[in-house]
């Protein structure tokens, strides 16, 4: 009880104040006890719906997250999970794209990282604020064949092989970035031309020989090794 409440209250026992006066006092004094811890603890829970806010992903970019991860491994959407993300501001794009041996340049990327459940897997994307950029880390990507460009491959090596599909094993498969179509499509000299493609090298074995193939990302131009001989 706070000096307040005891002052009156020791008023009305000499007399000095109305029954009804003190009646009323301490049912405000109690309301607005009960206002003040309300206040209190919904300030205390502020900071932590702001610490969410932060962290969470809008939903396009989860969404352009999942599309990403979907196309890589081949799974469909439903199957996959974002299990983490956190908010973070990359000290240079060197970092934001998972550069092993990058300079201590400051320019600043924020954004995200976000980590995305893919069976058993863990796959760790980063993300610019505005979500034009979505990178997956090269590690995780680089045996991770869309089952689309799987079927494509091995269904050209099938007709190139006359051997059935079920026959054919994709042994290794690589995300690249070839420099130029002059190397995409195996050529021996080729100019020193920045025009980059993504894709993969699949190496495809074919009864006693393994094949090379180019692929690029979307598995719309596959190229095999003009070098491979004829079974």
């Amino acid at each position: 009880m706070n000096l307040i409440t005891r002052i009156f209250l020791q008023m009305y026992r000499n007399r000095c104040f109305p029954q009804v006066f003190v009646f009323i006092f301490m049912i405000t004094s109690l309301f607005a006890c009960s206002v003040t811890e309300n206040s209190t603890s919904a300030n205390a829970k502020n900071p932590q719906r702001s610490q969410l806010s932060q962290n969470s992903l809008p939903q396009s970019i989860s969404q352009a997250v999942l599309r990403d991860a979907s196309r890589v491994s081949g799974l469909k959407i439903s199957d996959l999970k974002i299990t983490q993300v956190t908010s973070t501001i990359f000290s240079n794009p060197c970092i934001f794209q998972f550069g092993e041996v990058c300079t201590k340049e400051y320019n600043p990327i924020p954004g995200w990282t976000v980590i995305v459940q893919v069976k058993e897997q863990s796959w760790i994307y980063h993300v610019n604020k505005s979500g034009s950029q979505i990178l997956l880390d090269p590690k995780i990507s680089n045996n991770q064949l869309p089952k689309k460009i799987t079927n494509g491959v091995l269904s050209d090596a099938s007709k190139r092989s006359g051997l059935a599909i079920s026959s054919l094993k994709v042994t290794q498969s690589t995300q690249k970035t070839f420099s130029n179509s002059c190397v995409f499509n195996f050529g021996e000299v080729c100019a020193q031309i920045f025009d980059p493609i993504k894709g993969w090298e699949v190496i495809v074995k074919v009864k006693n020989q393994f094949w090379t193939y180019h692929v690029d990302i979307t598995g719309t131009r596959i190229v095999l090794d003009p070098q491979i001989t004829k079974i």
